[in-house]
């Protein structure tokens, strides 16, 4: 068996694999938010590195299409090949798996990519459609691979049970490669390898439209851990030279630059289609989810930001719900014609646009971070360190989110209140900051340097929005795509209105003052 004895890599890569274990917990600690339920959970939040370029990847023997320019269209591949790709991967799971397609069919949608319709009239409760385990992706197939499976055991030693990630962006990577070979390859071919949605597969230029967000920060951690996986595997699936001779399967040699955005594809494609699922395998959990699972024609279904689904599933894949996942219609049924859509969850917009590339117009999903700090120079500095730091605050880089629909933390106000005071014995009392204002004169000063902070994020979120649609205007000149552009814009105008909302509420608070 070709294996990377993960020993032999360098710790520094191993632990930045780790983090990627631990997607969820990406906020630091000095982050105040306020807690939400999510609907239905898709793709995780893993955790980026800056990449050289972009190339553009080989098209698949399967399609026997001309290949689709990278830059020359902001569509994928999927969406530009007349249906061939939807088409075989409708005949595999109907041929191979057993898949009813009597009242749903997936084509192009005109939300992005491909989407699943109605074919006919279906009642609320009525099945659309059953997915075996067959056509399943899920970290098992992983470990009992020939390839991969002793190099996955090995670092999941280290890794933990978020191993999930990465051993499914690895497999997903290696069929790639494996073209025709692989028994999963329709499903394979519509997966985003050739999207500019998702911020993996963005240039340069059009990451750093976002630097001065919360959203930057996290696409930043994301790359480097994606660059660490793929440093500890491309040995296994890409070897150079005579290592190549003892490759155990049969697959497209590549530069380690074409390898590196492949990977990227792979990632981007496990973040933004992998499920929650109960394969009824040995492991078990508090929440009865054991495992990220890729399950085809399921992740086909678009996101519909109001909040009202059109179908209802649970991802539970046992020996009671005969190996299958259940698809029914919800309440209300769909219409012949119709796309049937799913929902993703109301995550802040900084998480839509890492897990799924798009950014949401639902005002749950409208957040803004506001970042706060003490000045050091202040004579009080120390005492008032204190304090926050009982309220779990931090003097420096604090931040703060800032929803649209709910409102903000108190300890926001809490930190205004203790940043402002200026005497000494003002101090005494302010332990006292998080249950509610002070002083009517310390809870003017506190509203007012909170304004301040506020006029300066809308400042800089208008300038930042400027220049991303200018370079997205400009083009090629900028390496930045219109399309993209539009989606920082539209990031940019979801911190806006959580700036805004948080805006009405101080001028509420003030007239209450006076």
């Amino acid at each position: 068996e070709s294996g990377l004895m993960v020993g032999r890599r360098t710790m520094a890569a191993c632990m930045a694999c780790i983090a990627v274990s631990h997607a969820y917990m990406l906020a630091p600690v000095s982050r105040i938010e306020n807690l939400r339920t999510d609907g239905l959970s898709r793709g995780h939040l893993c955790q980026h590195r800056r990449f050289p370029g972009i190339v553009e990847l080989r098209a698949s023997a399967s399609a026997e299409t001309e290949k689709v320019g990278w830059w020359d269209s902001p569509k994928r591949a999927v969406e530009s090949d007349g249906g061939m790709r939807a088409r075989n991967l409708k005949f595999w799971l109907q041929e191979e798996h057993g898949i009813d397609f009597s009242v749903v069919d997936i084509r192009d949608s005109p939300l992005e990519g491909l989407g699943t319709f109605a074919v006919a009239d279906v009642k609320g409760g009525e099945v659309v459609f059953e997915v075996p385990k067959s056509c399943c992706i899920y970290p098992e197939l992983v470990f009992e691979d020939r390839q991969l499976g002793k190099t996955m055991k090995k670092l999941a030693d280290v890794v933990g049970a978020g191993i999930e990630v990465i051993a499914l962006a690895t497999f997903l990577a290696r069929e790639k490669m494996m073209g025709t070979q692989s028994s999963y390859q329709p499903y394979i071919e519509v997966l985003p390898w050739d999207t500019a949605l998702h911020p993996l597969l963005w240039t340069e230029p059009e990451v750093d439209l976002l630097q001065g967000t919360y959203a930057y920060d996290q696409l930043q951690d994301l790359r480097q851990q994606v660059d660490a996986a793929t440093q500890l595997f491309e040995p296994v699936l890409n070897p150079q030279g005579w290592k190549a001779v003892f490759q155990p399967m049969e697959s497209e040699r590549m530069s380690s630059e074409a390898f590196g955005f492949l990977m990227r594809g792979a990632f981007a494609s496990v973040l933004s289609r992998a499920f929650d699922s109960d394969l009824g395998g040995s492991r078990g959990g508090e929440s009865g989810l054991e495992q990220r699972v890729l399950i085809p024609l399921m992740d086909s279904f678009n996101h519909d930001n109001d909040g009202n689904p059109s179908i209802k599933f649970d991802a539970t894949i046992t020996q009671k719900t005969g190996h299958k996942v259940v698809v029914t219609a919800a309440e209300g049924g769909v219409r012949a014609g119709e796309e049937m859509a799913g929902f993703y969850g109301n995550k802040p917009n900084w998480q839509m646009l890492a897990n799924y590339g798009f950014v949401s117009t639902n005002p749950e999903c409208q957040e803004a971070t506001l970042e706060d700090s003490l000045c050091s120079s202040d004579a009080l500095y120390a005492r008032k360190a204190e304090l926050l730091a009982r309220l779990g605050l931090s003097p420096s880089s604090q931040l703060f989110d800032l929803q649209v629909t709910q409102e903000p933390s108190e300890l926001l106000f809490a930190y205004q209140r203790i940043a402002v005071i200026s005497d000494p014995q003002e101090l005494d009392g302010a332990e006292k900051a998080g249950e509610g204002p002070l002083a009517p004169v310390n809870e003017k000063r506190a509203l007012a340097r909170l304004q301040t902070l506020l006029d300066t994020r809308r400042k800089f979120i208008a300038e930042a929005k400027d220049t991303a649609l200018k370079a997205g205007e400009q083009g090629q000149e900028t390496r930045v795509r219109r399309s993209v552009a539009t989606t920082v814009a539209d990031l940019l105008d979801s911190e806006a209105a959580a700036v805004k909302s948080l805006e009405r509420r101080i001028q509420i608070r003030m007239a209450e003052l006076e």
